[in-house]
C-alpha cells in the first residue's frame, strides 16, 4: 500500500468537523494555531484570534491602526501577534485584548509598492523579508534585536 492510501485509511476514522471560523472577507493569506487559539490573517486587512474549540472570534485586529492592505505573514505567542503587510508595516499586537501596541516596521516606500512580505521572530529577534512589487523597495532581510 502506498504511504498516500496508507494515510488516507488513518484519515478516515479520525477526521470529523471539528468547528468553523467564519468572519473574513477575503482571501486568508496566513494562519497559526497554537493549543485551541488560531491567529488568520487575511487579505482584507484585518487579522482575527479565534477559539477552534468553540469557532468563535475572540478578537479582530484592526482599528484607525490596522493593515491598510492585506496581511501578508504572522506569527504569535500567548501574549502578542506580530502581522506584516503590503502596506510596508510590521505591527505588533495584544492578542488577549485584541488592542494594537505599534509598529514595529514601517517601510517609507510602504503603500506606493514597498512590502513586507514574511515575518519570523524569536524572543528578542524579529526578520523581516522586504521587498516590492514596482522596485521602489531592494529585496531584503531586516533583522531587529530587541535586546540590544
Amino acid at each position: 500500500m502506498c504511504w498516500l492510501h496508507y494515510l488516507m485509511s488513518l484519515c478516515q476514522w479520525i477526521v470529523d468537523l471539528f468547528a468553523v471560523c467564519a468572519g473574513h472577507q477575503s482571501l486568508t493569506s496566513g494562519m497559526e494555531l497554537k493549543k485551541n487559539i488560531l491567529v488568520s490573517g487575511n487579505a482584507d486587512s484585518t487579522i482575527k484570534v479565534w477559539d477552534i474549540s468553540s469557532g468563535h472570534c475572540l478578537h479582530t485586529l484592526q482599528g484607525s491602526d490596522k493593515h491598510q492592505s492585506a496581511v501578508t505573514s504572522l506569527q504569535f505567542n500567548d501574549k502578542f501577534a506580530i502581522t506584516s503587510s503590503d502596506d510596508g508595516t510590521v505591527k505588533l499586537w495584544d492578542i488577549r485584548t485584541g488592542d494594537f501596541i505599534r509598529n514595529l516596521v514601517t517601510l517609507s516606500s510602504g503603500g506606493s509598492g514597498g512590502v513586507v512580505w514574511r515575518v519570523q521572530c524569536s524572543e528578542k529577534k524579529l526578520v523581516c523579508a522586504v521587498g516590492s512589487r514596482n522596485g521602489t523597495e531592494d529585496t531584503k532581510l531586516l533583522v531587529l534585536d530587541f535586546d540590544a
